[in-house]
């Protein structure tokens, strides 16, 4: 109460509204919530937390790097191994250092990338783990596209990245190569690639264990170049895709593929196709 009687309202204890400054309202700004954890970026994160990434830099890039330095330095390793081996008649060239990267890729690195598929692709390995994937799944390919398609993604850009450090180790220790052969060799690589990793996604539509699923798609691949006994299927084998990183650079064309590159595409989508359908409906 005031001195001439009036009675003072009290302060009122609801917070002001906000103020205005040069016409713009400021309204307070609440913390941020945590970020939506959607599909691809689980497994996004399931390749790059658990170091999975660190194979795919060892099997390919680390062999494009040494590759052509065991080219290059080829008779003074052989002869501090102690291994008995002839050396080439022609001497080691250019295409031989990319040769070497090839072949070691072929064996090794393909090795690592069919683990990895095998690996996120065998979706009923564990039971409980795998009623909680498809008790929140939409659709049925959710369960096998984004695993796919990471897994792929990260081998193919590995593959690419082991290439181009090999041209640019080869062109340092030999002289340079040519661009488009380089790159047309690479690119029929990749699609090799895809298509054994398309293979792996069909085992594991009728396989559960990720051993199972590796095994079985590593007995295909061997035993896929006996389909050339016959003789109509010489020209359309998808494993000469591989050998195109270093025929391309000893006289082929690109053209040649041509065969080779379609029936690996169709086989890959096929494959996909496949894996979709039979692990979205399969019971567990």
């Amino acid at each position: 109460m005031t001195r001439s009687g009036a009675v003072q309202a009290p302060a009122s204890t609801q917070p002001t509204a906000p103020a205005v400054v040069a016409g713009v309202e400021r309204v307070p700004r609440g913390p941020r919530g945590p970020r939506r954890l959607g599909l691809w970026r689980l497994e996004w994160l399931r390749l790059v937390r658990t170091r999975r990434w660190l194979l795919l830099l060892m099997a390919y890039p680390g062999v494009g790097l040494i590759g052509p330095v065991f080219a290059k330095h080829r008779d003074r390793i052989v002869e501090a191994l102690h291994i008995d081996a002839v050396a080439p008649a022609g001497g080691m060239r250019a295409d031989s250092g990319m040769a070497v990267y090839t072949y070691t890729v072929g064996q090794v690195g393909i090795l690592v990338g069919l683990a990895l598929m095998a690996s996120a692709l065998a979706v009923d390995h564990r039971p409980g783990l795998a009623a909680f994937h498809r008790t929140r799944m939409r659709r049925p390919r959710d369960l096998v596209l984004p695993r796919y398609t990471v897994t792929t993604a990260a081998v193919s850009l590995a593959y690419l990245l082991g290439s181009l450090i090999a041209w640019a180790q080869v062109h340092w220790m030999f002289g340079p190569l040519p661009a488009r052969a380089v790159f047309y060799g690479s690119f029929y690589g990749i699609v090799g690639v895809v298509l054994e990793l398309s293979v792996v996604a069909a085992m594991a539509a009728f396989l559960r264990r990720p051993v199972a699923i590796f095994g079985s798609a590593l007995v295909s691949f061997v035993v896929m170049p006996l389909a050339a006994l016959w003789r109509p299927m010489q020209g359309w084998l998808p494993s000469q895709l591989f050998n195109s990183q270093v025929d391309l650079l000893r006289g082929h064309t690109p053209g040649e593929y041509g065969d080779n590159l379609a029936l690996s595409l169709v086989l890959s989508a096929l494959c996909v196709w496949l894996a979709v359908w039979r692990i979205g409906r399969r019971e567990m």
